[in-house]
């Protein structure tokens, strides 16, 4: 594990070199904690599966949750989360109601007798080795006994690092232990979006003016621009994944006696020169979200306000696509849109920030577009080196 200060960021590295988190996405990861835990009326205990910074566990604190605990299994990633991300993590590990527990949070869970009004899974890159075994239906189940009456579980997915037929694995085998499944977005990124999967096992509404109470309440260092108001979690809901299964191929269930998610995404894990291929982001994101809002039944009471903001979350994503691909008059349009449905929404976002810094295109685009260029020179000289290694075949003149 490594801290590295790049300058405008503060990066927290898995063998330095993949990214586990940061304080210049502070808000992103906050906000990975804050959306579960609003979604719960009243949660007093809460567990996180996976700390990295301890930013999104921060939530806990933050909605004034009397128990956090918090499951690591790596001990170095604690230490450094402790050390260096205090400043955005609210101190967590120095806090008398958080409980750190090292160890491996699947089993942690397992042999645990506790009962949780929220459980929170991170984001885990899908092809290293075990971590298909988080996406099991055996690990999702295992949840669900954990779980309080009226409980909820959110499952952060990393669509970035899945394609299509990876997610729909996955979000079928959800649908199999919990009745009651919903998804959510954590952002408006064209190209590295990351969704939730939120279930329940009985159905319920949210209170949406008790939601606005507990955002009220926020401290100051947790502010969220875009859940100051109880119209910007709506437009972070995508539908009811429970009323429209019929959108997820049918298939084979992840289960640990057939760990789908274990060799399919390796697999399908295939770069080239020219980048990334086939993750479920990007225009293949937006069309399937499209259809699912079109599907009725939902958490979220059916109102016009209500109405008017999922309709914004779309068509903020979309102003985030069409300004990816650099068309202006289109991203103008959905700009134009996004202000007329939400203006309290948008007029507090802009205090501190800008609808384009909302959806953060831009910066999005940048990153990924370092981030292919960098894997493209490494790809190159991988395959020089291999080409070297292997010399001329025995068939070659």
């Amino acid at each position: 594990m490594t801290v590295v200060d790049t300058g405008d960021d503060l990066q927290l590295r898995l063998d330095n070199y993949y990214v586990l988190g940061g304080s210049a996405a502070a808000t992103n990861e906050r906000r990975q904690g804050l959306l579960p835990l609003l979604l719960h009326p009243a949660p007093q205990r809460v567990a996180f599966v996976g700390m990295a910074t301890g930013i999104t566990a921060s939530a806990g604190p933050a909605l004034g949750v009397e128990r956090t605990t918090v499951v690591e299994i790596v001990p170095e990633v604690a230490v450094a989360a402790g050390a260096h991300f205090g400043a955005w993590n609210a101190a967590l590990l120095r806090r008398p109601d958080v409980q750190l527990v090292v160890g491996d949070g699947r089993r942690w869970l397992a042999s645990s007798t506790d009962r949780y009004d929220v459980v929170v899974s991170d984001l885990f890159i899908p092809w290293h080795a075990g971590a298909g075994s988080l996406y099991a239906r055996e690990m999702f189940e295992t949840v669900a006994r954990r779980l309080s009456p009226g409980g909820v579980f959110c499952q952060w997915l990393p669509l970035y690092q899945l394609t299509h037929e990876e997610f729909d694995a996955i979000a079928r085998t959800f649908l199999v232990v919990f009745p009651e499944v919903s998804l959510w977005r954590n952002d408006f990124y064209p190209d590295r979006p990351v969704v939730g999967l939120v279930g329940r096992l009985a159905p319920g509404e949210l209170d949406l003016g008790r939601v606005g109470e507990r955002l009220a309440a926020l401290p100051e260092w947790s502010r969220d621009p875009l859940l100051a108001t109880p119209q910007g979690l709506a437009m972070l809901y995508l539908g009811d994944l429970a009323a429209a299964r019929e959108l997820i191929a049918s298939g084979p269930l992840n289960t640990d006696d057939r760990p789908l998610i274990e060799f399919l995404a390796p697999r399908l894990t295939r770069m080239s020169a020219t980048g990334d291929k086939d993750w479920f982001a990007g225009e293949a994101l937006a069309a399937f979200t499209d259809t699912l809002a079109e599907r009725p039944g939902g958490l979220l009471p059916a109102t016009d306000s209500v109405a008017s903001a999922r309709r914004a979350g779309a068509a903020l994503y979309h102003y985030a696509l069409a300004a990816r691909r650099g068309d202006e008059g289109r991203a103008a349009r959905y700009e134009a849109e996004v202000r007329q449905l939400v203006p309290e929404v948008v007029a507090l976002g802009e205090r501190a920030s800008s609808v384009a810094t909302l959806a953060d295109a831009r910066r999005t685009l940048g990153t990924l577009r370092t981030e292919q260029e960098r894997v493209a020179r490494e790809l190159e000289a991988m395959e020089r080196r291999l080409g070297e290694l292997a010399g001329p075949r025995g068939d070659d003149p």
